[in-house]
Order: structure tokens, then sequence, then C-alpha cells
């Protein structure tokens, strides 16, 4: 049974039969991954409100990793750190993305705006084509958006600042359209350039438009 308040005195709580893993740190709770027991049955993650009386205010990436059959994220609405949008997993006040929706079966998706920052394994459904960064958001941090194996294009808007290690391992998109000039794209720490080389080798096209819809990429392009 889901419970928004946990007490226990284990480090993991029980989701659809299986553990999810949590640490402490500095007073508040992390989930984390656990790569000997990934929790590979958990098809709705629920994501508490607090463990033994501390707030859950922190999910690292692994914490989705094998978990093939998982198909949403629970979270109360009461939650102060977390949110559902369309079935993604966002911060409260949505400028950081932890995750898309896992069932997410458009070849195009759109980072919503206000999204400021991507976080570890955000964007991990590989059938994607096409994927849509909004201006405003300034880092990918790493594993962000990596093993996209059908990506064909990007969207990168002039106001990133920081694409992570790994960012787009294993993602070699043919085409980046960017809203900045070839001089802003050289300010933009790439980290580690690469493991990010499918994204550098890509063609680049400059100050293009961001678009808001798949209709408008068919009119700009």
């Amino acid at each position: 049974m889901n419970t928004k308040h946990i007490i226990t005195d284990k480090d993991y709580y029980i989701c659809d039969g299986d553990k999810v893993r949590f640490i402490e740190d500095e007073g508040t709770i992390w989930l984390v991954g656990d790569y000997k027991n990934p929790g590979t049955g958990i098809k709705d993650l629920y994501i508490p409100n607090t463990i033994n009386g501390k707030p859950v205010d922190t999910i690292e990436g692994e914490i989705i990793d094998y978990k093939k059959d998982l198909r949403s994220f629970i979270v109360e609405d009461d939650n102060e750190y977390f949110r559902l949008y369309e079935g993604g997993l966002y911060s409260k006040d949505m400028t950081e993305m932890y995750f898309m929706p896992p069932k997410y079966e458009g070849k195009v998706f759109f980072v919503p705006e206000g999204v400021k920052l991507i976080c570890d394994t955000a964007i991990f459904v590989n059938t994607l084509e096409t994927l849509v960064i909004p201006e405003g958001c300034t880092r990918m941090i790493e594993y962000s958006a990596s093993a996209l194996k059908n990506l064909k294009r990007v969207y990168i808007p002039k106001s990133m600042e920081f694409i992570g290690f790994k960012a787009f391992n294993f993602t070699t998109p043919q085409e980046v359209f960017y809203g900045g000039s070839e001089d802003d794209k050289a300010k933009i720490d790439f980290c580690d350039e690469g493991f990010n080389a499918g994204l550098l080798d890509a063609e680049w096209h400059y100050n293009c438009r961001i678009p808001k819809s798949p209709d408008e990429i068919m009119l700009l392009y």
C-alpha cells in the first residue's frame, strides 16, 4: 500500500512487491538505484512525501534503471518537492525535469517550458526521433539524453550553458538546430567532448527558432 509518510527500520520501502532503496543525507532522503536489486517488477513508482519523518527531496536517475515495465510515477498532490506533468516527473516549481513519461509513445518530445535543468536519465524513451529543449533551459547533466538510438534531430536553445558528462552518450542525432550563433555554441561547456561526440559531430544549424509544437516544426523546416 502506498503511504505518503513511511516509517521503516530498513534502508528501503516496498513498491509493487520490490524494494526501493534510499539514503539519508543531511536530514533529507534520497531515492537511489540498486544494481543488485534493481526492482525490475515495479510498474508504478510511488514517491512518498517523507520517510521516517524526513522529506524525500532527491531522486537519482539510476532509480529507473532496468525497470522495463515501469509505466507511471505516483506523487501526492501535497508533495512539497515533486509533481507530475503529463505523466512526467518534475520538481514542484517545474524548473527541474527528473523523468519523461515512462510509456511515452510519440516520436517528438517537447521538454516543458520553464524547465531549466534536465536531470540524469531524464529523457530515456529510445523511440524518440526529435527532442525539443525550450529557451530558458541552461543545464543538462550526465546521461540526461543518452542511448537514444533513434534520435534524428535535437533543438537546443541559446540559453544552454552546460551539457554534462555523457549527456548524449550513445546518442547520435543527424542534425542539431541551435538557437544561437556558432560563437554562442563555443561558450557551451560540453564537459567531455569525447563522450558527447555524437552530438558534436551532427550537422549544426545556427540561429534557429525553437518550435513549440509539432506543427511549428513542419512550418520551420
